[in-house]
Order: structure tokens, then sequence, then C-alpha cells
């Protein structure tokens, strides 16, 4: 990781001097790392002092500063603590692609099973898809591809409360 812990502290301890407003003072009040960069915690400074109920700031979801660049993102606190936000962070800005449970299994019932046998699990796991989607499913994962987009879309359980979103806040700073 290019990105020192002092200089990530560094980064956010300006940028919250930035956001303080009506005389409350925000201050670090906790740093650790993590495969993707430094998590920094932040809430009052009164609360950096003196750790009790009244002087803690609801809302106060950590940031991230990125390990290679120094881009500093914020992650809401409900994402953090129920999310894989790793993950959410890694697909939406790095690029990544999410590993795919369903593509896994059907590839794998598909060399233990063959291809019927590939079908059958898929339609069991997602009912929802017909015989030919599952067939041109199957058939995708067969040549080593990804399924079609609109397919997968379909084998995906919709969040009844997705998690908010990252947002990134400051470019690179290295």
């Amino acid at each position: 990781m290019e990105m020192s812990k002092d200089r990530a502290v560094e980064l956010i301890s300006s940028l919250l001097i930035k956001e303080q407003g009506d005389g409350l003072e925000l201050a670090v009040v906790g740093v650790s790392e993590t495969s993707v960069g430094w998590v920094v915690g932040w809430n009052s400074a009164k609360f950096n002092l003196n750790p009790t109920p009244e002087n803690f700031l609801i809302g106060c979801g950590p940031y991230l500063v990125d390990g290679e660049d120094g881009s500093i993102y914020q992650i809401p606190g409900e994402t953090f603590r129920e999310s894989d936000w790793k993950a959410m962070f890694l697909a939406e800005f790095k690029g990544h692609v999410l590993p795919d449970e369903l593509v896994d299994s059907t590839r794998l019932s598909l060399q233990t099973g063959g291809r019927v046998s590939a079908i059958r699990h898929l339609r069991e796991a997602v009912p929802i898809l017909n015989m030919a989607q599952a067939n041109r499913y199957v058939q995708a994962v067969q040549r080593g591809e990804r399924p079609p987009e609109e397919l997968v879309l379909l084998t995906r359980q919709s969040d009844s409360c997705p998690p908010l979103p990252i947002q990134r806040i400051t470019g690179p700073a290295i």
C-alpha cells in the first residue's frame, strides 16, 4: 500500500477542518488498515476526549482513504456495518467483477453432471428462468463466458433495503 497511515490521517483531518461549522470541532477517532486502504473513523472532538452519548454525533460513517492513490470515500455507517463494503468499493471504483455464486455452482453442476444437470440446478435455484433462458445461461457458462446481463439480473434477489452507496469525496492525493 502506497498510502501511509499518517498521510491518511492528515488527509481526513484536513477534510474535517473544512466540514466543521457552528463551533463544532470534528476529530479523527480511530484508524484501521484494510486490504483497500485506511478506514478513518471520526466524530466530535468532544467525543474523542469524553466518549459519552451526549458527545456522540450520529451518522458519522467512516472515510476510506484509498491505499493506492489517496482518494477519499465516505462509507455510510449502515453500509459499513451491514454490507460487504469492500466488495462494493472494488466493484464501483476499481472495476472488479464481483464473484457470482450461481455461476460457480452452475459451472460445478456442468462439470459433474452435464448440461441437463446444470439447467435443472439453475431452474431450481431461480424458478423465474424459463427453459430457454436457463439454457442460454448454461451455454454461456459452458463457453467460459459471463451469462448475458439480462439473465444475470433475473437471478439476483432484489434487496428490500439495499445498502447506501459509497461516495467519492476527493480524487487522488498521491
